[in-house]
């Protein structure tokens, strides 16, 4: 599951490190990216919820392989260097991305007790920061040597190769699955159903989307922000952009930590998204004069915070299921987070274009974040 999100989230990432580069050739400004964004996790959005049907007829890990393989065409699509088969791409992505974790989710419940789940959760969740850490340093080498074209298709093609490597995992974990299962019961509403009807659940699903679209801007931005304003070579951006992935990866693993001795989940997400105000609006105020290791400490904290959240959250989520049901949950609740990515990043986006600046912004989101972070705690 790890190396399956990993790859996922690096085909993600890797857009967002060319962007510079590839905007170029394909005719649209850098800062489109907050849009290609939003058209991925919209698609992300829907095919999230639909996967329960997938997942009992041909297994969870079939399910994992169908998104390697979308991901390695989306790649594919996005080298053919035009705004129409850019759309194509992020949609190809799309159905990638949304299916992963309530597929993850029907696998790892098995396996994994109570006491153990945060932090198994977590570990797999790693897999997102990891990818970007991934894309952060190796994707601006594979420029340098073969153009961003050249990078896209190395990722795609490490996917291929992930999809391959998974297929002995389908006689273990798809053993449950049922042939004859009928995709008919495929349903948008049923997810969305048990998720808002249930009031321990719903109280998490607004900080959900708040965070989910604060990750995601500064995931889609970072590079982009450090290259336009701060003056960065694409190189020393993505080295920093790998430190903020530094820190999602302890986060996620330290803080499923804390919830395993007995620490309040809802508290902790909480004090995230303080700590995540916090960093952006310093990160705001970053110039070219900054040491270098300053801003990689900077990075590494707001990462901490920004994308270290999700493993405890969707272990919560599926702990808070009812029995048999944290795949449904799990893609109920990941609808409402991926409708934060489809709202928040364009918006950042657009700010940026009308103010031409990057400073409104980096405060907006944190505006956003300190609000979800005392909301969560007036709840606790």
């Amino acid at each position: 599951m790890l190396a399956v999100l990993t790859m996922g989230s690096m085909a993600n990432f890797t857009v967002a490190v060319i962007a510079p580069v590839a905007a170029p050739d394909i005719g649209v400004p850098a800062t489109y990216i907050g849009l290609f964004t939003s058209i991925v996790y919209v698609i992300a959005m829907v095919s999230g919820t639909l996967p329960g049907a997938f997942i009992s007829r041909y297994g969870a890990i079939r399910v994992c392989q169908f998104t390697m393989l979308m991901a390695a065409i989306g790649m594919a699509a996005i080298t053919l260097a035009s705004p129409l088969f850019a759309v194509i791409g992020a949609i190809l992505l799309g159905l990638a991305y949304g299916p992963f974790n309530p597929a993850s989710a029907h696998v790892l419940v098995g396996v994994s007790t109570l006491r153990w789940r945060p932090l198994i959760f977590s570990v797999k969740q790693a897999g997102v920061p990891v990818g970007g850490a991934l894309a952060g340093l190796v994707v601006p080498v594979l420029v340098l040597i073969y153009g961003w074209k050249g990078a896209a298709l190395t990722v795609g093609a490490i996917a291929l190769v992930v999809m391959i490597l998974v297929q002995p995992l389908r006689r273990i974990f798809d053993a449950d699955r049922k042939p004859n299962w009928p995709l008919a019961s495929v349903s948008l509403v049923k997810p969305l159903r048990l998720v808002f009807s249930d009031s321990r659940i719903r109280k998490y699903l607004a900080a959900g989307f708040v965070f989910s679209g604060t990750q995601v801007s500064i995931g889609a931005f970072f590079v982009v922000y450090l290259a336009e304003a701060v003056g960065m070579s694409l190189v020393e951006a993505g080295v920093l952009f790998a430190f903020v992935q530094a820190g999602g990866i302890f986060g996620r693993v330290a803080w499923a930590l804390m919830v395993q001795r007995r620490i309040s989940t809802r508290a902790l997400l909480a004090a995230l998204g303080l700590l995540t105000a916090a960093g952006l609006i310093v990160m705001a105020a970053v110039t070219s004069a900054w040491p270098r290791p300053v801003i990689a400490a900077l990075g590494f904290v707001l990462g901490t915070s920004s994308f270290g959240w999700v493993g405890i959250y969707l272990s919560e989520i599926a702990t808070l299921a009812p029995e048999g049901k944290a795949g449904e949950a799990t893609g109920g609740s990941q609808f409402v987070s991926f409708a934060g990515v489809v709202v928040v990043p364009p918006c950042f986006g657009a700010i940026v274009i009308l103010t031409q600046s990057y400073t409104a912004a980096f405060v907006g989101i944190a505006v956003l974040a300190m609000t979800a972070g005392f909301y969560l705690m007036r709840k606790t």
